[in-house]
């Protein structure tokens, strides 16, 4: 293939510049800028639908008050309950626990400070259940100093 037939498009990466081997026309193998295979930013566009879809429902539960807001957190973040557990140094029942709206309301200061950290929200967020945007999202200007 002759590498200066193909563009490098933006798809999933939104810009940022991957490489992929290709075959050149004496049939080596080269890196050259761009991905040369579409299928892989199909798949991870579905993969990304599920995950906002995830999300979504997360935050209608939370809305409903059949979850804490540390439900949605970890769902945006792409947590399950054990890792979680091992992020903020707690057992997985705990994290269960805390999930629902009555036991999260409970929390001590100590407890909301780990799952804050962890999210990178204050205290006021979790304890007002303000659901933010997941810690990829979040810009370095937008960082809120945890308090």
């Amino acid at each position: 293939m002759d590498n200066h037939t193909h563009a490098a498009d933006n798809g999933i990466t939104g810009g940022v510049k991957i490489v992929s081997y290709v075959q050149n026309y004496r049939g080596n193998h080269e890196l050259v800028a761009g991905s040369m295979w579409h299928p892989v930013d199909i798949v991870n566009r579905q993969a990304w639908a599920e995950i906002d879809r995830q999300i979504k429902v997360a935050k209608a539960k939370v809305a409903a008050g059949r979850a804490s807001c540390l439900h949605y957190y970890m769902t945006a973040n792409q947590m399950n309950v054990s890792l979680l557990a091992s992020y903020t140094g707690q057992s997985r029942w705990s994290v269960r626990l805390h999930m629902i709206p009555f036991f999260f309301k409970r929390l001590r200061v100590g407890t909301l400070k780990k799952y804050g950290e962890t999210f990178k929200v204050t205290l006021d967020d979790l304890r007002e259940g303000r659901l933010r945007p997941p810690v990829y999202k979040q810009n370095a200007d937008e960082a809120r100093p945890f308090a």
